[in-house]
């Protein structure tokens, strides 16, 4: 999608809320794997933690800087950050992860070896206090697992069928270009609505849960990038570790409550970005087809079978003529796990 220099730059974008505890870490690992020409963004979501005299120790290091702004809630804090981001290559960093060593070295790699590419994504560590979400956290991670390296593009994966093509927050890359793009989906997704609070009760979601409507910034990010087209990579080698607290969004929701609002949330972004985008159609076989051939199907056989059940689905709720739609299914059909 877009030009790229031979040696990419990269903008790594920390967003933070009263993590303090974590903060120094995170940033110190960012650091030490920074080149010269490499910038360090930090966005301070108005924290009334220990984070902003932390901060101080940094702001002054050469290719860092620091932003401070009024409590926005996570996506606006993202976006302030890549608004600012300077470089080909726009890193995410939730200030309660950190980076394992090598990671930025083989984005840099990545990037420079494939020029097509404009989103990179890896597997995680994770790290946890609730044994409980430890297994699901890994159980999810699981099933997203997929074949190294290119993965395509699945805008009308994501369209008809919700998939998800990527990994929490700090785990995901994409182009200056690519970001910016994003960026500009308009700010009512990070608005509140009401859920009704019996219905939240029911489920076990806070009262302060239940009056968020947004997705989590990966939850737009991931979508968006998707919906735009962008051709994917997979890093299969951990890249970051991803802690799961108490202090996670999720980490006291129900499974069932997480699950509804996984649902509610995405629905109500996808309806908005596809707006926004100019793709609020349906595909024709013969877009499908395209993608279908060029994509990663998965490696885990349970997402392999889900995803191509509702490429199916797809070809026959889409526009074209019956020898299009055979083709497209024929496509499908002849899919192995790669």
């Amino acid at each position: 999608m877009n030009e790229k220099s031979a040696n990419p730059t990269l903008s790594v974008v920390v967003n933070n809320y009263n993590y303090a505890r974590f903060l120094a870490e995170a940033l110190d690992r960012a650091l030490e794997q920074l080149h010269d020409c490499d910038e360090l963004v930090i966005v301070d979501d108005g924290s009334t933690d220990e984070s902003p005299e932390l901060l101080q120790r940094y702001a002054d290091r050469p290719g860092v800087r620091v932003i401070h702004q009024e409590n926005q809630g996570q996506m606006k804090c993202v976006r302030t950050g890549v608004n600012a981001a300077r470089n080909d290559i726009v890193v995410l960093l939730d200030s309660d992860d950190y980076f394992l060593p090598g990671y930025l070295d083989r984005l840099r790699a990545i990037y420079r070896d494939n020029p097509q590419v404009d989103y990179v994504f890896c597997a995680a560590e994770v790290g946890v206090e609730p044994s409980a979400a430890l297994r699901e956290t890994r159980a999810i991670l699981d099933r997203m697992e997929l074949r190294p390296g290119l993965v395509g593009a699945t805008r009308w994966a994501t369209i008809m069928f919700y998939e998800y093509v990527g990994v929490p927050t700090s785990g995901n890359s994409l182009t200056n270009a690519l970001a910016k793009q994003i960026m500009t989906l308009p700010t009512s997704l990070d608005m509140t609505s009401t859920l009704p609070m019996p219905l939240a009760r029911l489920l076990r979601i806070s009262e302060t849960e239940a009056k968020k409507s947004g997705l989590t910034a990966d939850g737009v990010i991931v979508r968006a990038a998707s919906i735009l087209g962008a051709t994917k990579y997979y890093d299969p080698r951990p890249g970051f570790m991803y802690r799961i607290h108490g202090g996670n969004k999720y980490a006291t929701v129900s499974l069932a409550g997480r699950r509804f609002l996984r649902h509610y949330r995405r629905t109500a972004f996808l309806k908005t970005a596809m707006v926004h985008f100019g793709m609020d159609r349906r595909p024709t076989a013969a877009e499908l087809r395209e993608e279908i051939l060029g994509r990663s199907f998965g490696l885990r056989l349970r997402r392999f079978l889900h995803i191509r059940a509702r490429y199916v689905i797809a070809v026959c709720c889409s526009s074209g003529s019956p020898g299009d739609k055979l083709k497209a299914l024929r496509a499908v059909l002849l899919q192995v796990r790669r």
